[in-house]
C-alpha cells in the first residue's frame, strides 16, 4: 500500500512515506489485538504495561520508561504531558462519565473522549509530547454493540496504528463496552497523516512483508481472550492499576492479577522471565509474551 500510493516526505525525527489523503480503517474484532508477527518484533510487555499506566491516569514518564526507554524522549522533566491516560482523568474523569452516559442513553451522539488540549497543545505551546489521537467517539450499533472511533493527527502506521494503539485502544473499547453493559463492536481509527517512518529498524523487511491472514477478522488467533472486567466494576480496575503503580502485588480483578503482574514481573526480572510468562493465565498474552521472548533469545544466539 505506501510503495504504491505514499509520498516521501521529511519530518523532524526523519524522512516518512506519507499516505496522500487521510486513512480510514476498522478492525471487526477488536479483542485480537495481539499480533504475532517476527518481522514487526511488537512488544507486548511494553503494550500490557501501558494500558494499565494509561488507565491509572498517570504521566509519570519514569514508570513507563521501565519497558520502553524512548518515552523518556518525549518527556518535559519527568512528565508526558500527552498522555492519554492523564488527560481522560484530568480535571474531570471523561471515562466514567461516557460509562454513564452510554448506560442511560445507549443511542447517544454525545459519547466522546478528548485528548487534545489547545492550552498545552497549541502552537505557543511549549512541550515534547502532543497527543496523536485526539478524540475517541462511541456509537451503539443496532445489535447492541459499542463501536469506537479515534481520530488521530498523525499516525505511524507501524509502531503507532497498528503498534501500540490497536492494543491499548482496543482495550479501552472493552472496558467501556463491559462497563456499559454492552458487547464489543468494530474498531475504526481515522487518520489525517499516515506515514512510515523510513529510518526504522528493519524497515526494508517491515515494508515488503505480507501475511496471508488479516490478524484482525477473525481467520487466526494468538490465543483465547480473557475479558478484563471478570468479577469486578471498572472503577475497581482503575483502582487496581493506581495501585500497581504503586508497587503493590494483590489486586482485586482477576486480569491485573493474573496477566498484568505476571507480564510485569516477567519483564523486570529478566533471569525469571519464563517461570513469570508461565503464570499469564490469559493465552493470547501467554503466547504472546512467550513467542516475544523465545525471538529475542534466538536474535541475541545469532548476533
Amino acid at each position: 500500500m505506501f510503495r504504491t500510493c505514499s509520498l516521501m516526505e521529511h519530518t523532524r525525527v526523519g524522512a516518512a512515506m506519507v499516505m496522500p489523503a487521510p486513512i480510514f480503517l476498522t478492525i471487526q474484532f477488536p479483542e485480537e489485538r495481539l499480533l504475532n508477527c517476527p518481522v514487526r518484533r511488537v512488544n507486548p510487555f511494553f503494550h500490557c504495561m501501558e494500558f494499565v499506566w494509561m488507565m491509572a491516569g498517570s504521566n509519570d514518564a519514569e514508570w513507563i520508561s521501565q519497558f520502553n526507554s524512548r518515552m523518556m524522549e518525549y518527556s518535559d522533566n519527568g512528565i508526558l504531558r500527552g498522555a492519554y491516560g492523564y488527560r481522560w482523568a484530568n480535571p474531570i474523569y471523561q471515562i466514567t462519565q461516557v460509562i454513564d452516559l452510554l448506560r442511560q442513553s445507549p443511542g447517544t451522539r454525545q459519547a466522546v473522549l478528548s485528548m487534545w488540549d489547545v492550552v498545552h497543545d497549541g502552537p505557543g505551546a511549549q512541550t515534547s509530547d502532543r497527543p496523536c489521537n485526539t478524540h475517541i467517539y462511541f456509537r451503539v450499533d443496532e445489535t447492541d454493540c459499542l463501536n469506537m472511533t479515534v481520530c488521530n493527527r498523525s499516525n505511524d502506521f507501524i509502531w503507532g496504528m497498528l503498534g501500540a494503539n490497536v492494543v491499548h485502544m482496543t482495550m479501552l473499547q472493552e472496558l467501556i463496552a463491559s462497563a456499559a453493559v454492552l458487547k464489543l463492536g468494530q474498531y475504526h481509527v481515522f487518520s489525517n497523516n499516515c506515514h512510515i517512518y523510513t529510518n526504522v529498524p528493519r524497515y526494508e523487511d517491515i515494508i515488503k512483508t505480507t501475511l496471508d491472514v488479516d490478524m484482525y477478522k477473525g481467520e487466526q488467533r494468538v490465543g483465547d481472550h480473557m475479558a478484563l472486567l471478570t468479577d469486578c466494576t471498572h472503577v475497581e480496575f482503575m483502582e487496581d492499576c493506581v495501585r500497581f503503580l504503586d508497587g503493590e502485588s494483590v489486586f482485586r480483578c482477576p486480569w491485573i492479577q493474573h496477566v498484568a503482574w505476571p507480564i510485569k514481573m516477567a519483564y523486570i526480572d529478566r533471569p525469571n522471565r519464563y517461570e513469570y510468562i508461565e503464570e499469564i493465565v490469559a493465552s493470547d498474552w501467554h503466547r504472546a509474551c512467550w513467542d516475544w521472548e523465545t525471538r529475542r533469545i534466538e536474535r541475541k544466539k545469532y548476533n
